[in-house]
């Protein structure tokens, strides 16, 4: 696989996965795969971050600006203490050699229909 971030440039990713929910709009209505750069953590789309041509970068990099990054950081998993997104706990904790496996616990919140995050930064004893 040929990576490059169109968020930070880097040409190292950690993991290809498929994208955990589906989108009835937007651009990430046809994405199912996203990349996680090993630099910035970003889970970026593999149709913005894979095989790039050398002479796409900019439209690329100017896609993933307008269009995806506002969504992905609408949609971003965070905690409920301390409001890092999902990216900045995990090279967090990755920059601290800390195992980025498992960041979050959910606690039940009665007046939210979903429970709050809570991630291993704010309370790294729940997870040992």
């Amino acid at each position: 696989m040929n990576f490059l971030c169109p968020n930070c440039g880097s040409k190292k990713s950690l993991s290809k996965h498929s994208i955990g929910k589906n989108f009835n709009e937007g651009p990430y209505i046809n994405v199912k795969f996203e990349i996680q750069c090993a630099y910035c953590f970003m889970d970026i789309p593999s149709s913005l971050s894979e095989n790039i041509e050398i002479n796409k970068i900019d439209e690329v990099r100017s896609l993933w600006i307008d269009k995806y990054k506002p969504v992905h950081l609408k949609q971003a998993v965070k905690c409920s203490k301390c409001n890092r997104k999902y990216w900045e706990i995990e090279k967090f904790l990755f920059e601290r050699q800390i195992s980025i496996k498992d960041i979050f616990y959910q606690t039940f919140n009665q007046n939210k229909k979903i429970g709050d995050l809570i991630c291993k930064i704010c309370d790294p004893k729940a997870f040992k």
